[in-house]
């Protein structure tokens, strides 16, 4: 007769959830209970300041220290850049992009350390990070400024001083996404990429940095949701061969998998939820993440659950899988730290300085200066496409930030007939879903004799398809903290 009790505990702490809520709401209290479920994930929607931070991730810890015998494991997808949940309250971070551009791993260590004191003052235990991909393919929208660098031995250079970082902060760490998101310009959030290569292939390129993170004690790894035919005829989330074949046995890594989330359409469009978590956590994933919804939270559990009952899912796995999970428990560091610690102005003044060094003029027509940027200079490009927690609903302009910065004029997305006095022009890229018109637009207007300084909000990439007649600079990320510096380059010229 099966221990029901204790299956349903061991089944629980293989799920990680995510819900809507700044403290312990009825849901997730209601999953904990019902599921034992011992893993939380954070996001900006679960907070609004240090204080009540630090609170929630408190009364999390006591919740599930209660219904399940053993400590949360709470996370946050805090890399650094944009993808942060944190950065609008403790202050923007260097991208990995901007980081990996100065050639100086010292800082990525010191960024990785940086972010890891924030989680340790209010109480987070694992930084899904860092992001280990390679950036193969610049127009790869999804990547782009997450990667520290095109080159192999550069990511594993950055990554593991990265890794280091979080670690002397007392951060678990979680490389990302195995085994290898950069050579695909498909975003699994709304699709399933194919990525073609061999497995040759990838041991010269993807996963030197992999194992590179393995041999610096990463203590995590995340799956991706991408196939790879010459390794499975499955997404690596949900393959056996790749999660265990390659990454435990042939790599030898030992810690914890984790899944990305289970509800991004290139698992989605395959599996409902439950079925797409019970197949990660049939082919090694040691703990999936739920990142949403707590009702599919509890959804998966009952599904894998019935597995584990029908003798589909063998009850010494679930052991094996339990004594990893308790393991990396028992190293969770308790919360330590003030709100100085959290926001860190000395930590502000470094991202400043990295940021300096790495948005620069570029190309230069003739070699002339930056023209002047006056009342009368033009300021166009993109929108965000990330919303900013600090600014609410609103998504960030970087053209209109800086036009209201100079005093200047702001062209509206539509339009392409300029004011006859208008001869300087100051045009924001990315790469996305407006970059080709602004690139026409760019082109366009340089044929007609208009001073354009063009500056990418992601990898320089971009910059490429602009005339030769352009000024070119390297912004790196859609963020406050790169566009005022873009805003001092101009004014400094």
């Amino acid at each position: 007769m099966k221990d029901l009790e204790r299956l349903r505990r061991q089944i629980g702490q293989r799920i990680c959830a995510g819900f809507t809520g700044t403290e312990v709401t009825e849901e997730i209290r209601k999953l904990v209970r019902e599921w034992k479920v011992g893993n939380i994930l954070l996001y900006s929607r679960n907070v609004v300041s240090f204080p009540q931070l630090k609170q929630l991730c408190t009364d999390l810890d006591a919740l599930i220290r209660e219904e399940t015998g053993q400590p949360a494991l709470i996370m946050i997808d805090e890399e650094c850049g944009a993808v942060s949940h944190l950065g609008h309250l403790a202050g923007e971070t260097p991208s990995a992009g901007a980081i990996g551009a100065t050639d100086r791993p010292e800082y990525a260590r010191a960024i990785g350390a940086l972010i890891g004191r924030r989680l340790r003052a209010v109480g987070i235990h694992m930084s899904l990070a860092p992001v280990l991909d390679c950036l193969l393919q610049p127009k790869n929208r999804v990547m782009s400024s997450r990667c520290f660098a095109r080159e192999p031995e550069k990511v594993a250079r950055f990554g593991c001083a990265y890794i280091e970082g979080l670690h002397e902060a007392g951060i678990l760490t979680c490389g990302k996404h195995f085994p290898g998101h950069g050579d695909t310009v498909t975003d699994s959030h709304l699709a399933l990429p194919t990525i073609g290569k061999s497995i040759e292939a990838l041991k010269k390129t993807e996963l030197v940095s992999f194992q590179s993170a393995i041999a610096a004690g990463t203590d995590a790894m995340m799956s991706a949701h991408i196939l790879f035919p010459a390794l499975d005829n499955l997404p690596a989330t949900i393959s056996a061969k790749i999660l265990q074949g390659l990454l435990r046995e042939e790599l030898g890594f030992d810690g914890l998998i984790l899944s990305d989330g289970m509800e991004m359409e290139a698992m989605l469009n395959l599996f409902p939820i439950p079925e797409g978590v019970l197949r990660a956590l049939k082919a090694g994933v040691d703990i999936a993440l739920v990142c949403h919804e707590p009702p599919q939270a509890a959804a998966a559990c009952r599904r894998a659950m019935e597995s584990v009952m029908a003798g589909d899912m063998k009850e010494d796995t679930i052991e094996a899988h339990d004594r990893r999970i308790r393991e990396v428990k028992a190293r969770l560091q308790p919360a330590t730290g003030s709100e100085a610690d959290f926001r860190n102005p000395e930590g502000r003044k470094l991202s400043r300085q990295i940021m300096t060094e790495v948005v620069q003029l570029i190309h230069r027509p003739g070699g002339n200066a930056l023209p002047e940027v006056t009342e009368k200079t033009g300021f166009f490009g993109c929108v965000s496409r990330r919303r900013s927690p600090v600014e609410g609903e609103k998504n960030m302009n970087a053209a209109e930030m800086s036009a209201a910065h100079f005093g200047a004029r702001l062209i509206p997305p539509e339009e392409t007939e300029l004011p006859a006095d208008m001869e300087t022009l100051v045009g924001f890229l990315e790469i996305g879903d407006e970059t080709e018109r602004n690139l026409r637009r760019i082109r366009c207007w340089a044929k007609e004799g208009k001073k354009i300084i063009a500056v990418a909000l992601d990898t320089p990439a971009v910059l490429s398809e602009c005339p030769e007649t352009v000024w070119k600079i390297t912004g790196w990320q859609y963020q406050k903290l790169a566009v005022e510096t873009v805003i001092r380059l101009l004014q400094n010229r």
